[in-house]
């Protein structure tokens, strides 16, 4: 991620509202000479490969350049003394030039320096690179990586110009209309607090704010909100709408972004089902079948004071709807705290398929057990979905 000191923003006007620096494709070539610079630099200190990457970066903005260096640095894989080893000789190099201070003939510093470093340096430069290599100035460049393209950095750039805006982020607000178990995972990994309220027409709008955004605004909740950017993107169907304070006594200005935007980040997309067993049920049941209408992960259910997002929703043509958790084969503690979350649910409406050999207790969960073996039998399924269906026309009547 870039840091504060990289961000570069456009003004919006009119209105109070920012958006975040994109790079043009006409620069895509300036990357592919930086990218080229790192990889000729192997060996070369980190000071020397940084100088030739903004000579390679001549004629982009200047205000872009470093962003790019950084990224660049990101990417790369750099090499130094670990220990105290080279402290300690820096320590005895100048014990022994101090007994005889001022040393002032050049022959006799090349000798101290040469039995400090157990070999005579041909320059200074040499000199002064071995002298500090534990500093981050001189740390070598060791690799670079082969598959890293003009616009992989360029992805890199644009997410990292809007993370970096969301360091100052006092509230965020997400609308989904997709992906909410996607989007609350991450929002959990990141350690965002957030409310959840339902949205007219479908999907929900996460609020995420919280006592260190509201009362003491900290920068470490603002790199909190830009991590889950990072996985944000990935998801489908939402609009992020952020306050951003720039300054200490600036108001807040409007900073959005929605997955239209084309953003992306190297995070591993989830996988759409989390196991084989949730992939096989799908594919089985199908889209509809005897009037049900399959949903994945399309319902968000308050469970105490968090959040879960059931595996599937069946929606009959009637009406009634039912949600359904998968428990799969898990380590005992996980299942534990999985059902303990199921246990807080606030739905009449659920339907928990659990192992044979997890087998609970009735009454363990607010709603139907279904046990299966190995698979979630369609025989099993479907009475259980009509016995809905039955208690909702009971209570109609």
């Amino acid at each position: 991620m870039l840091t504060k000191a990289h961000r570069v923003y456009r003004w919006i006007r009119p209105g109070s509202s920012i958006s975040s620096d994109r790079l043009e494709d006409n620069y895509l070539p300036y990357l592919g000479r930086a990218i080229g610079t790192c990889r000729a630099r192997l060996g070369q200190t980190l000071g020397q490969v940084r100088n030739a990457v903004r000579l390679a970066l001549e004629g982009l903005r200047p205000d872009r350049v470093e962003a790019v260096v950084e990224l660049l640095d990101q990417q790369a894989s750099y090499e130094w003394p670990r220990g105290r080893a080279s402290a300690e000789r820096r320590l005895r190099l100048f014990e022994a030039a101090a007994g005889e201070h001022p040393v002032l003939d050049a022959d006799r510093a090349r000798a101290l320096l040469a039995e400090a470093l157990q070999a005579p340096p041909a320059t200074h430069e040499e000199a002064v690179g071995h002298l500090y290599a534990d500093y981050p100035e001189f740390h070598r460049l060791r690799a670079f990586p082969a598959n890293y393209a003009a616009e992989d950095l360029r992805a890199d750039y644009d997410l990292g110009q809007a993370q970096a805006l969301l360091y100052s982020a006092v509230r965020v607000t997400v609308e989904a209309r997709a992906d909410f178990k996607h989007i609350l995972r991450y929002a959990h990994l990141a350690r965002l607090l957030y409310r959840i309220e339902a949205l007219n027409g479908g999907g929900y709008r996460l609020v995420f704010d919280g006592p260190t955004s509201v009362l003491r605004h900290t920068h470490a909740y603002g790199v909190d909100f830009a991590k889950f950017l990072a996985a944000l993107v990935q998801a489908r169907g939402w609009r992020l709408t952020a306050d951003i304070a720039l300054r200490k006594d600036w108001r807040p200005v409007a900073f959005t972004l929605s997955d239209a935007e084309g953003l992306s980040s190297r995070i591993p997309a989830p996988a759409l089902f989390d196991s084989r067993l949730e992939e096989s049920f799908a594919r089985k049941f199908g889209a509809e079948r005897n009037g049900w209408r399959l949903s994945r992960e399309a319902v968000i259910l308050e469970a105490g004071a968090t959040h879960i997002v059931p595996d599937f929703l069946f929606t009959h043509a009637d009406g009634t709807e039912v949600a359904l958790e998968i428990v799969g084969y898990w380590t005992p503690e996980y299942l534990a705290q999985k059902l303990a979350r199921l246990g807080r649910v606030r739905a009449p409406n659920l339907l928990v398929a659990v192992p044979r050999a997890r087998a609970l207790a009735p009454g363990a969960l607010p709603g139907p057990v279904m046990t299966f073996k190995t698979a979630i039998k369609l025989a099993d399924l479907l009475p259980r979905l009509e016995a809905f269906r039955g208690r909702r026309r009971s209570t109609q009547r």
